[in-house]
């Protein structure tokens, strides 16, 4: 007999209905063969479970090469892959006391379907990438039986992770983190609880779902469930006890209850009047365990953990417990470098929501995966807001009808096993879902009549025509990156807009009705740290990093890997600032969502984090440093110009995003520094009145830059009296003066012949061709989005300035040695140019992609004959009374060349600088 079991609305009971230490572990030594038994050419190899065939080093060794091609750089490799069915098999005992009782055997974690043999015969099969697979064996006699478990790690049921296009390479086309290589591997073996156990053979309840309320008064609606194989009576009674902490008893009672004789169901209220609790959420993470059995029968135990909290969709926000919340989130994409597959223990779980804590976030989003009860568990107890996925992530929704029944039943099983947790606050159908969307919309309308505990949408965002830019019908929450009135994300607009520190997007969002959470914000490419290949040390190899490292060292780059790494980083991080404070400064937003905190090693080597794939600092930016910008409180300051001129007037507008208590009678002071901690102007704002949930409007300050004659960077700081939250950012003052003469002795040209008259005459000559005619990689203010591979032919495939600030040639020019705001106008009016090969070192370097790994140069230094050449590939030339910045880098390099320190070392040819340019006089 095979049995497939799903449960809509009932939460299955942790160690729901078994007799007391009637367990089997069965965690050791097995024995795995790739072929069938049945086949008599089975070869039968030792194997430790939990764990799996790749632990065991089994299956087909890696036999790619470090190269820089799609196949390698697409992600992280597996030493050993075998993906269809294999066999394990160990011998069971089974005791005198388990005689006449139905067996079950759980299997928490396995890709994709299992099936199980005992003695030779079959008996039952599972399939679920989200649930634990429970085979019921029936009963089972005393004494040694042969166990049999079938996994089969293929792609089950084709069509749940199906995209028009893929980043390319064999086995790359499945991208649903439940199922890919990408992230964690396709895997085979059995992960977390394995264990054989004996039903009680009386009557019991074996599941039970958890309905709290905390308004007006505490009080639960508890959904019992019998098992489906035993008729029971029509009426009976229940004992529960509420419990709190390691096992303090809140409250108890016992209820009668009458039985769906057909659903073998039933519905209890009980109200918890007088009862000491505390309501979940991130700030009291109250956690209680309810036990049900019934009287006479103490050993049939049933409980589950829950927590009291009520979420809502109320007047278009997020409301927990009558109080709005903001999620600051970040994407799990299933990324487990060393093992390449999901933790099982609450431990592990702890460590990695424990760092998104220490970072300032609030929420992780499962992309298109379901994890592990311990990440539930994890999340309860620390306070984390979880949106779970089905394992869905196609661009042809229903074209495999059995395959969408798979999905339907797997929703079921999801909200089965992990309905109660308090954490589980989202559930979407999917990843950028795009076909058929009847579907989906008509399975989140019955999840919803179902257990309406958490918000449904669904998908998360979607390009499908008719849909992503505003809130399908059904939808209770909606994430997107633009709505019908334009984009919500920066990537969106940071190239083409003039930098500010006082844009929102309330007016893209202001017709939508339900909570609004932006999508997948950031994409900044951090460039390779290339120390981390040491860390590779069991399943996964880094070829994509060694391919990289290969190549610079090649090209005579490999020294300056650390600098690209953390000024690529640095300039990641600012970016990350600006994109989290607009989601804030958005008194419509309920939470953005990261792409991401850490690394995502897939689809191209997408090495968008802060931290690393390890969940560890790349050391670009502190976590107290990130925290002032993303955290419960943030004050936040509307500046409209970054960039400056002496004399103008700075006003500035105060806010304060409180996302954690009332506070009546704050006070905020701020203060204008200079870079050496010098006071510019201060000021206090008193008797802040700021209620939790809102954005509120702190203060002004007019702010009048001092008259002077240098070009100066100052930081604007605000700090909420008498707490830790405060914030800070950079502006640039520069002088207003006409655009600066050329001084004696040097030629300013944007005439390739000019230049190279002057430079035969042994003249310096500072050349600024005009753009559009330089040889060279098109400007762009933004490093590159997500990976090389991601639309290459739509973005430059650079990552931002890097340069030495206390270079002679930089003095006038105030600046870190990565781009930052005031680089914008400069970046999108140059080129990069290609100097591979030339005796060239850049004083303005131009980061280039990994996949290229060019040396590019924004301005560079050179002897041609017996002149001295300063090549500027940044429009210096043009429009400089309305371009402070320009104008002050041109002034920076004019004194720097009649200066002595402007002593070119390397020789370029006339024939090698005619290079850089297109055009010729004829």
């Amino acid at each position: 007999m095979k049995n497939k079991v799903f449960f809509l609305v009932f939460s299955v009971c942790v160690g729901a209905a078994f007799v007391s230490g009637e367990e089997m572990p069965l965690s050791g030594e097995w024995e795995v063969s790739l072929s069938d038994p049945a086949s008599g050419a089975a070869e039968w190899r030792k194997i430790v479970l939990p764990g799996t065939l790749d632990d065991a080093g089994i299956g087909a060794p890696l036999a790619l090469e470090p190269k820089l091609d799609s196949q390698v750089l697409a992600r992280l490799q597996r030493r050993f892959t075998h993906v269809g069915p294999a066999w394990y098999r160990r011998d069971v005992a089974i005791p005198a006391s388990w005689e006449g009782r139905p067996v079950i055997l759980e299997l928490e974690r396995v890709l994709w379907e299992s099936r199980v043999w005992v003695d030779g015969r079959e008996l039952s099969s599972a399939d679920s990438l989200s649930a634990p697979h429970r085979h019921d064996l029936g009963t089972l006699s005393p004494g040694h039986h042969e166990l049999l478990v079938r996994v089969d790690n293929s792609e089950i049921h084709p069509g749940i992770s199906r995209l028009a296009q893929s980043f390319t390479g064999p086995g790359d086309r499945p991208l649903a983190h439940a199922y890919t290589n990408h992230t964690q591997i396709m895997w085979n073996g059995m992960l977390g609880t394995l264990v054989l156990k004996a039903e009680s053979g009386r009557p019991h309840i074996d599941k039970m779902a958890v309905y709290p309320r905390v308004s007006p008064s505490y009080g639960l609606r508890i959904q019992l469930g019998f098992p489906g194989r035993k008729t029971g009576a029509a009426t009976g009674r229940v004992r529960l006890v509420l419990r709190s902490g390691e096992n303090t008893v809140i409250a108890e009672t016992v209820k009668d209850f009458s039985m769906d004789e057909k659903a073998l169901s039933s519905t209890i209220d009980w109200e918890l009047t007088g009862a000491a609790i505390q309501a979940w959420d991130e700030f009291h993470p109250a956690c209680y365990r309810l036990e049900a059995r019934i009287p006479g029968d103490d050993d049939a135990l049933c409980e589950a953990r829950f927590g009291f909290r009520v979420l809502e969709g109320k007047g278009g926000s997020l409301v927990l417990n009558g109080k709005r919340i903001f999620l600051r989130g970040t994407l799990e994409c299933a990324i487990f470098p060393l093992t390449g597959y999901p933790p099982t223990t609450v431990g592990e779980w702890k460590h990695i929501l424990g760092r998104a804590r220490e970072w300032g976030l609030n929420h992780l989003r499962f992309h298109s995966w379901c994890p592990p009860r311990a990440a539930f568990q994890a999340a309860d107890e620390l306070g984390f807001y979880l949106q779970i996925e089905l394992p869905h992530w196609s661009h042809d929704v229903g074209a495999n009808r059995r395959s969408w029944e798979f999905l339907d039943e797997e929703a079921d099983r999801i909200l089965a096993e992990y309905g109660n947790h308090p954490s589980f606050l989202l559930f979407s159908m999917g990843n950028e879902l795009q076909g058929d969307m009847s579907l989906p919309d008509k399975l989140v309308r019955r999840l919803r009549q179902a257990d309406a505990r958490r918000l449904y949408s669904v998908t998360t965002f979607t390009f499908e025509k008719g849909f992503g830019r505003s809130p399908a019908p059904s939808d209770e929450f909606f994430v997107t990156r633009r709505t019908e009135k334009g984009w919500i994300r920066g990537q969106g607009i940071f190239n083409t807009s003039e930098p500010t520190f006082d844009n929102d997007y309330d007016k893209e969002v202001d017709y939508i009705k339900v909570p609004v959470i932006t999508h997948e914000i950031g994409q900044y490419s951090v460039y390779p740290d290339l120390s981390e290949i040491a860390r590779y040390t069991e399943n996964l190899v880094p070829l994509n990093f060694m391919a990289i490292k290969n190549d610079l060292l090649a090209r005579g780059l490999l020294n300056l890997a650390p600098e690209f790494t953390k000024n690529t980083g640095r300039f990641a991080a600012l970016l990350y600032k600006e994109e989290i404070e607009r989601a804030l400064r958005t008194s419509r937003f309920d939470g953005f969502q990261l792409l991401g905190l850490q690394d995502f090693p897939g689809q191209g080597t997408a090495l968008v984090g802060l931290l690393n794939a390890f969940w560890d600092s790349k050391e670009v930016i502190t976590a107290e440093e990130f925290r002032q910008f993303c955290g419960p409180v943030v004050p936040l300051a509307r500046i409209s110009r970054v960039t400056l001129e002496r004399g103008e007037a700075l006003p500035v507008k105060f806010e304060l995003a409180n996302f954690f208590e009332d506070m009546p009678e704050a006070e905020l002071a701020w203060s204008l520094l200079d870079r050496t901690k010098n006071v510019i102007a201060r000021g206090r704002i008193q008797h802040i009145h700021s209620k939790a949930g809102e954005l509120a409007e702190v203060g002004e300050a007019d702010i009048r830059i001092p008259e002077g004659s240098t070009a100066e960077q100052w930081t604007l700081q605000a700090q909420l009296v008498g707490t830790a939250f405060h914030n800070a950012w950079k502006i640039w003052i520069y002088p207003k003066t006409h655009p600066p003469g050329v001084p004696a002795g040097v030629v300013f040209t944007s005439s390739l012949d000019e230049a190279m008259r002057a430079l035969s005459e042994g003249k310096r000559v500072l050349f600024n061709p005009v753009v559009e005619q330089i040889e060279g990689i098109e400007g762009r203010f933004l490093p590159v989005f997500w990976s090389p591979f991601h639309s290459p032919e739509k973005q430059s495939g650079t990552m931002g300035m890097m340069c030495d600030p206390s270079h002679p040639a930089l003095r006038g020019f105030p600046t870190e040695s990565h781009s930052d705001w005031q680089w914008w106008d400069l970046a999108l009016r140059s080129r990069s140019v290609v100097l591979d090969g030339l005796p060239v070192m850049p004083l303005v370097r131009v980061v280039d992609n990994f996949e290229r790994n060019h040396s590019l140069g924004a301005v560079f230094e050179a002897r041609v004959g017996d002149g001295k050449l300063l090549f500027s590939a940044i429009d210096i030339s043009h429009d400089l009374e309305k371009r402070p910045v320009a104008r002050q880098l041109k002034a920076a390099l004019l004194s720097y060349m009649v200066s002595e320190e402007f002593k070119p070392v390397h020789n370029l040819t006339q024939e090698q600088l005619a290079g850089f340019v297109r055009w010729r006089k004829q």
